[in-house]
């Protein structure tokens, strides 16, 4: 399957009449625009580029990138400017479909693929897209942290060159380690809402800082909230490191069995072989005692004796039983040290694991 139609593929979501689902479960409700609503909804799918911009076919000169108007740099500016206090917000932006669908005039793109997929992005997309993708959060090694706000790049080639604005309001261009990272969940994240952002009221930018600074009572110190949430990221993303790094262990741990297997099978059979014939020889000689268990209490409730005779009849019964289980788990690890005498990775668990499976 090609990369376009992998991407597009259940990016869209339907959620219910009036409300939206968020990534992390929560559902808000919105506020239809009435009549506003434009008579044909906009598909917001990965498509090569027609334009001329991003895909230039032969030797053509790429179509020139039109210029952002000034109100449209000047709303740029305003999101990057207040990005850290807009992320020191994110609860509260995520708790109202109004601020979550404000509009942001970012516009991110792609080599071949141009703009499509990156329509329209909103505030919320960038709050969930900040907290979900690694090192969108970044910080480096003298402690700078930054969120990248813009990304441009080649979906094949992974070769990028972002932008990010640091917690001083200085801005840089960064170069992404795992591009793919970034640009996939960010455009499955704006395309999710795609039919909201066209159907539902929603604040504009400075309505969005006008609300937040007036909630906040004066306070200006998030500092606190900030170095939270970068912490939080940060351990999310290692865990999900973790997770990766088992998956990739069990992974060659399961390669790795199949090899021993695979050079041993005809010494595993016949341990096996053996094991099975100790165990059913074991299994019957418990099933007699334990029917002499059954008679001997028989006995017992008819008075054929008392309860000491009784206890002294039980006890050689019962310590023959537990002697038996004794003797099936010690064969299963001295015969397996005994057959496999230089390699301690094969356990009896692998060998009846192997055979259970062949058996199927």
């Amino acid at each position: 399957m090609s990369i376009i139609a992998e991407l597009n593929k259940k990016s869209e979501e339907k959620f219910p009449q009036n409300k939206i689902i968020l990534i992390d479960g929560r559902t808000l409700d919105c506020y239809p625009l009435g009549q506003e609503v434009p008579e044909k909804l906009e598909d917001d799918h990965l498509e090569l580029d027609k334009t001329g911009q991003y895909l230039v076919i032969g030797r053509r000169k790429p179509t020139p990138t039109p210029q952002p108007s000034p109100t449209v740099e000047s709303q740029r500016q305003l999101f990057v400017d207040n990005a850290f206090y807009l992320l020191a917000h994110s609860e509260r932006i995520l708790s109202d479909s109004r601020m979550f669908l404000c509009p942001v005039a970012i516009q991110n793109g792609l080599a071949y693929t141009g703009t499509s997929g990156f329509h329209g992005p909103t505030l919320g997309v960038y709050i969930e897209w900040w907290l979900q993708a690694k090192d969108t959060m970044h910080t480096d090694k003298k402690g700078h942290r930054s969120l990248v706000y813009h990304l441009a790049g080649s979906p094949l080639s992974g070769m990028n060159k972002c932008s990010a604005i640091r917690e001083d309001g200085q801005m840089e261009t960064v170069t992404l380690s795992s591009f793919s990272a970034h640009w996939g969940p960010f455009m499955k994240l704006n395309q999710r809402y795609t039919e909201a952002k066209q159907l539902y009221q929603s604040y504009t930018l400075q309505q969005v800082l006008d609300q937040l600074h007036q909630e906040d009572n004066g306070q200006t110190d998030f500092a606190p909230i900030i170095d939270a949430l970068f912490m939080k990221h940060e351990i999310d993303v290692l865990n999900r490191q973790i997770a990766s790094i088992q998956e990739a262990c069990d992974r060659w741990q399961s390669k790795y069995t199949d090899l021993l297997v695979h050079y041993n099978e005809e010494k595993i059979r016949q341990l096996y072989a053996e094991y099975e014939t100790l165990a059913a020889n074991v299994g019957k000689e418990i099933d007699s005692l334990k029917e002499q268990k059954r008679n001997l209490k028989a006995s017992l409730r008819k008075g054929c004796f008392d309860n000491i005779s009784y206890q002294r009849q039980l006890t050689p019964l019962n310590k023959r039983i537990q002697d038996l289980m004794i003797r099936i788990g010690l064969f299963k690890i001295n015969k397996v040290r005994e057959t496999f005498p230089d390699n301690e990775d094969i356990t009896f668990n692998m060998i009846e694991t192997f055979v259970h499976n062949k058996k199927n």
